[in-house]
């Protein structure tokens, strides 16, 4: 009698026909036009959300019991997001606070009617009732606003915090902080916090409140295909999303464990490869941090780097501690820091990365159910040259958590593609990503 064909094996067969019958799907371009709330906000490094939908859909397909997703990296929300249009409730954290804003509000909006009125009504006390409003100080506020900037975002700051209600303030904040993204004197080209030139700087936007009701304008518009994507979910379940701010190894035991894992996690330290924090640093000074859910800790900004130092392989103590526990799980590994070997602050960084890495999928895989199937988004940065394998270090710490190897897609990204930190260098792009699709076992998995 002919033995049934696991999850595993159905998964992977029906990933492998998706490929060969539209191979041009899995070359999505990380940077195609968002729409919906996946648009609210220029987040760095975003996820293609068609195409962790189409991964959705095609679990869904071989395990229609599903019922909740995990990210322990939930950045923008794209997975959330993709989860909750499926009827699937969510659980997700973030170290950034300005990340963890943007998936609540993502998650949460208010209706496209009450955005709209506080728009109108926060432009009008700006330009009027709080005109003469005070703004924040804080190191390098004049570098980084132009003096009628700044008294127009403060303008904008008091009327948004006279909002009485949570749901459409939170909203507003995102607004605003997409708001000083595109006002301030840093560049919207890289995600690191780069000045203009003064010639440039005098040449660019003076008026803060015309930007944000553009800005505000388009956010509101694009809060109808969310609710139509909602109200197609149908009110049998309509799915919740559950947002822990803190680092993933931050003490969390889950309320329940999650059937899937989906997630795109760092590709190195955040230092020097995509900033998150950087990037957040300007908008974060602004936001009145009250309404930042989970609370906020003022210490992450006590300087520009503060949150990307707190993130994986930020801290580079003992890092060559942990060099020969690392090389004895990950040969992978191994094999690179013996290439870099000779550049000690590399191969530091190399190993605090992998030893904090290697904690978070610990954590992770705690808090997933037994036999649950994980989706890592993968891209390989360069360290001194080379490229650092993190597919397959990945897939080397993963198998030592007990996880069975289901199967790893490889898609060349198209266009203008994906791209990399500043400091690595300037416009640096990466070709290539990878999906490695695993399932967490309690024991040791033998095949």
């Amino acid at each position: 009698m002919e033995q049934a064909a696991s999850p595993s094996d159905l998964l992977r067969d029906l990933l492998a026909q998706r490929i060969q019958d539209d191979p041009e799907f899995w070359s999505f371009n990380a940077l195609r036009r968002r729409s919906g709330n996946h648009a609210l906000f220029q987040y760095p490094a975003m996820m293609v959300p068609e195409l962790q939908g189409a991964l959705l859909d095609d679990l869904l397909a071989i395990e229609p019991d599903t019922s909740l997703v995990y990210d322990p990296f939930s950045g923008s929300g794209t997975v959330m997001l993709e989860s909750l249009y499926r009827g699937l409730d969510f659980h997700g954290s973030d170290i950034n606070p300005l990340a963890i804003l943007l998936c609540q509000v993502k998650a949460t909006p208010p209706t496209l009617g009450a955005a709209q009125l506080a728009i109108r009504r926060t432009i009008s006390e700006a330009l009027t009732t709080y005109s003469d409003a005070q703004s924040p100080d804080f190191p390098g506020v004049d570098k980084w606003f132009k003096p009628e900037i700044k008294a127009g975002l403060a303008s904008l700051r008091e009327a948004i915090k006279h909002r009485s209600n949570l749901v459409t303030r939170r909203f507003m904040w995102i607004c605003f902080a997409e708001t000083i993204r595109l006002v301030s004197n840093s560049r919207i080209s890289t995600f690191k916090l780069h000045t203009y030139t003064q010639d440039e700087i005098d040449r660019r936007e003076t008026d803060a409140i015309k930007v944000f009701r553009a800005v505000a304008g388009r956010n509101a518009v694009r809060l109808k295909l969310h609710w139509t994507k909602m109200s197609a979910v149908g009110d049998d379940h309509l799915p919740t999303a559950t947002l822990l701010p803190g680092s993933v190894t931050d003490r969390w035991v889950a309320p329940r464990k999650a059937d899937v894992l989906m997630t795109s996690p760092p590709y190195g330290d955040n230092k020097t490869t995509v900033p998150y924090g950087q990037h957040s640093y300007l908008p974060l000074r602004w936001i009145d941090t009250r309404d930042i859910p989970g609370g906020f800790d003022p210490a992450l900004l006590n300087s520009t780097s503060r949150i990307d130092s707190l993130s994986l392989g930020g801290s580079l103590k003992h890092a060559d501690d942990a060099r020969d526990e690392l090389a004895g799980v990950s040969k992978s590994l191994e094999r690179f820091i013996l290439e870099i070997d000779s550049a000690p602050p590399l191969r530091r960084k190399v190993l605090s990365f992998t030893r904090d890495y290697r904690d978070a999928l610990s954590a992770v895989s705690a808090r997933l159910k037994d036999g649950a199937f994980c989706f890592f988004t993968l891209g390989e940065r360069r360290v001194g040259k080379r490229t650092f394998p993190l597919v397959d270090i990945t897939r080397e710490l993963l198998e030592a958590e007990n996880h069975e190897i289901v199967t790893i897609i490889e898609r060349t990204l198209p266009g203008s593609r994906k791209r990399m930190a500043a400091k690595n260098s300037e416009g640096a792009t990466m070709a290539r990503e990878w999906i490695l699709v695993t399932r967490a076992w309690r024991k040791s998995y033998h095949g």
